[in-house]
C-alpha cells in the first residue's frame, strides 16, 4: 500500500474512533442525568420515611463515616 493509502486509512480510522467516542460521551451524559434523577428521588423517599417514623428516630441508610469500610455491620 502506498504512503497516501496508509494516510487515508489512518484518517478514516481516527474519524471512526472520534465518532465512537462522541457516541459514548452522549450515552454517559444521559446516564449521569438518570443517576441524578434517581438520587433526587431517593432523597425524597428517605425524607418521606423519616417524616412518617412515629418514634422520632432517624433513618440511616448511608454508612457511618466513623466506622471503617471493612467493619462488619451491627
Amino acid at each position: 500500500m502506498s504512503l497516501y493509502g496508509e494516510a487515508v486509512a489512518a484518517i478514516k480510522s481516527v474519524i471512526l474512533i472520534d465518532e465512537r467516542v462522541q457516541s459514548v460521551a452522549r450515552k454517559l451524559d444521559r446516564l449521569a442525568d438518570e443517576v441524578r434523577d434517581m438520587k433526587d428521588r431517593l432523597i425524597r423517599l428517605e425524607t418521606m420515611v423519616e417524616i412518617t417514623r412515629g418514634d422520632g428516630t432517624v433513618l440511616r441508610i448511608a454508612r457511618d463515616p466513623a466506622r471503617g469500610a471493612n467493619d462488619p455491620p451491627d
